[in-house]
């Protein structure tokens, strides 16, 4: 009965190791997908100012509706509430529900889109947000070089850890 109980917690601490690799590795694959939706999101803003100029506000609006940025939840969260800044909505909204699996240099980054949105004419808001762009797409690079090569790490030290503590426990 006891070696029963034994192989059981040893199953358990393989499973938990494994499934903890695992979600490290997910979490690569996360940040990875949230830039380039992000790089995405970007082209769309690009998009509506050079073609429909809107507010701000209508811009926040219709990515919040569309289908392509459902994960980025901080865009229902930003009010335009009388006397709040969108600048400011738009960076507590970005604070207050990050896309998953982002690392603090890319969540400064989406907030400063909202930063410098409506801060001057449409051309300049453009040229600005290509700059960002920029940014993004090597900040998409070092997404995709982490997830090829600590994605298969994560997965396999996982369960090699689990292994490990394992045997040293037999």
């Amino acid at each position: 009965m006891l070696n029963i109980f034994k192989v059981s917690g040893l199953i358990v601490i393989i499973a938990a190791s494994t499934l903890a690799g695992n979600y490290f590795s997910c979490m690569l694959k996360c940040r990875l997908s949230s830039l380039k939706k992000m790089n995405y999101m970007i082209d769309e803003i690009i998009m509506m100012i050079r073609f429909r100029s809107p507010t701000v506000y209508e811009i926040s609006e219709a990515l919040a509706k569309s289908e392509r940025f459902v994960w980025f939840d901080f865009l229902d969260k930003i009010s335009s509430t009388e006397g709040v800044p969108f600048q400011m909505s738009w960076c507590k909204a970005v604070l207050a529900d990050p896309p998953k699996g982002m690392k603090a240099s890319d969540i400064e980054l989406l907030s400063d889109v909202g930063r410098k949105l409506g801060t001057s004419d449409a051309e300049s808001q453009i040229n600005t947000l290509k700059l960002q762009q920029a940014e993004l797409v090597s900040a998409i690079a070092a997404a995709e070089s982490d997830f090829t090569k600590k994605g298969n790490l994560y997965r396999s030290m996982g369960a090699l850890t689990g292994a490990f503590i394992s045997i040293m426990l037999i």
